[in-house]
């Protein structure tokens, strides 16, 4: 159903399966591209991830995540021609996830807790790079339906993200609302307003 940065550049254009894939943050991207991996050719193109042991294959690119703007002027054909997907989460879960993520990775980052991470502007929202006043990829996946999505895709797939988890949000709140207060929701509804317009999230 079709429905910026952490440490390393995160992109895959596959010429042997005809598909690009823009990887945003918090969005199971790491499992994604772990998995895509192992179907890639020998002159397909990966950014990788040192941190996930995900290789970089045929790129030099080391610095943050790629959006449709680098990747069209410096793949036009590839652009124009290729299956191209990205995915995205709520917002509200979205900021929770990455949240327990720097507690994991840089807990300086969040030792003033939640509601302050929130309000000192942690910027994910990744819309920039996949849309401008529209969408640029071909679909744009809603996290919450993933392994569904997956299904529909014209690309490699063997239910691989129903067992691949690189990343997982070990020791956090399941239930995002519970993290929330009343100016913290309506922050977050300012700032993400286009991704919560799009998929009709509500809090």
């Amino acid at each position: 159903m079709c429905a910026v940065n952490l440490l390393n550049s995160f992109m895959i254009i596959s010429h042997k399966h005809k598909f690009i894939f823009v990887k945003t943050r918090k969005t199971a991207g790491s499992s994604i591209e772990k998995y895509l991996y192992n179907y890639l050719g020998p002159d397909d193109i990966c950014t990788g991830s040192e941190a996930d042991n995900t290789p970089r294959l045929n790129t030099a690119e080391t610095n943050g995540h790629r959006s449709h703007e680098w990747i069209s002027n410096n793949y036009l054909e590839e652009w124009k021609h290729y299956f191209k997907f990205a995915v995205d989460r709520n917002p509200w879960d979205k900021l929770v996830s990455a949240y327990y993520f720097y507690k994991q990775r840089k807990p300086k980052k969040v030792k003033a807790g939640f509601s302050a991470f929130v309000r000192d502007g942690t910027d994910l929202n990744d819309w920039d790079m996949y849309a401008t006043d529209v969408i640029k990829v071909d679909c744009l996946i809603n996290y919450d339906t993933l392994h569904n999505s997956f299904l529909d895709l014209p690309i490699p797939y063997n239910n691989e993200l129903l067992k691949t988890f690189v990343k997982a949000d070990t020791g956090r709140e399941t239930n995002y609302t519970k993290m929330y207060t009343e100016e913290t929701i309506q922050i977050v509804s300012n700032r993400y307003d286009n991704v919560i317009k799009h998929f009709g999230y509500t809090f």
